[in-house]
């Protein structure tokens, strides 16, 4: 009796745990499409993304330290402020050139290239800790590869905007491995929320400045405009990364690994509904591939 019991309860977990994996997936995708909406130019609306979501990650690591009885937080001293600032400048690099590539190339192209994070990340250990990469990242690598010219693939009728959207999306992804690197070393000594306010700060002026300098549209018109922002702070910064982290302490680091590579579906799933973008058989069957590699090289990462 005990033990079906347990089997049940341990089901409902997982059961449950894979419904916040697939919301989180559904909110992340997002991102995209508020991007295309918004009134503000795209890189202000990234700006605005991490502004508006930084008081509410200072609420919840308030609420958190309350709950748990903590002791008062210590001041973060400037050597790690300055850490914290270079996570930030690292992260809008990232919204910068994600959010414009949104405008070049499809939804699901974007998400989908801004996810070659584990071959990024190979590439960031050989270079600043001498790290070789493992032998066994050689055939993912090479199905990437296949992937990527089937999903764009080279010749004279490219369109050569395309292209640009896709190197965004694409360096993109090494960007983010660098954001990684440095919250990292900084979740060793702060807890994550206030972490990710602190640099959500940074990011925040970095976009903005950066904005002001290409000369975007810095407000929204309306009042559907910023609840537009908020919407995008909501699901994609907020709502999406806490699902996910939830998700991931009931299923296993494979498992959740390949629920995230449903972002880039659900996406395409968006656009094709709100944008009427279709991929082309060969870009489905490059997605698929990318896909396919992506998994492979985190299942040989988490080893």
């Amino acid at each position: 009796m005990v033990q079906h019991l347990s089997r049940a309860v341990g089901g409902r977990t997982r059961g449950g745990a894979i419904a916040c994996a697939v919301l989180a997936v559904g909110c992340l995708a997002l991102g995209g499409v508020f991007v295309r909406l918004s009134e503000a130019g795209p890189i202000a609306t990234g700006g605005f993304r991490s502004l508006i979501a930084a008081p509410m990650l200072f609420l919840l690591d308030a609420g958190v330290r309350l709950r748990r009885g903590s002791q008062p937080q210590e001041r973060i001293p400037l050597r790690d402020h300055v850490t914290i600032a270079m996570g930030g400048v690292l992260l809008a690099i990232d919204l910068c050139l994600w959010n414009v590539s949104f405008f070049y190339t499809t939804l699901a192209e974007s998400n989908l290239l801004a996810n070659l994070v584990p071959f990024a990340a190979a590439i960031y250990g050989w270079v600043l800790f001498r790290d070789v990469p493992d032998g066994r990242l050689v055939l993912p690598a090479i199905l990437a590869i296949g992937g990527l010219l089937l999903l764009t693939p080279v010749g004279v009728h490219t369109d050569p905007r395309h292209l640009l959207g896709n190197a965004m999306a694409l360096a993109t992804a090494f960007f983010y491995t660098g954001f990684l690197v440095v919250a990292q070393g900084l979740r060793k000594r702060y807890p994550a929320l206030r972490i990710m306010a602190v640099l959500s700060l940074w990011c925040a002026a970095a976009c903005l400045a950066v904005a002001i300098l290409r000369g975007e549209n810095l407000l929204p018109r309306s009042v559907m405009g910023w609840l537009l922002l908020v919407a995008l702070a909501l699901t994609s910064q907020i709502l999406g990364q806490t699902l996910m982290a939830h998700a991931m302490h009931f299923m296993s680091l494979q498992l959740g690994s390949l629920f995230a590579l449903l972002q880039p579906v659900a996406a395409a799933v968006y656009a094709y509904i709100l944008f009427f973008e279709a991929l082309t058989l060969s870009q489905l069957l490059g997605v698929v591939v990318l896909i396919v590699s992506i998994y492979w090289a985190k299942l040989i990462l988490g080893s």
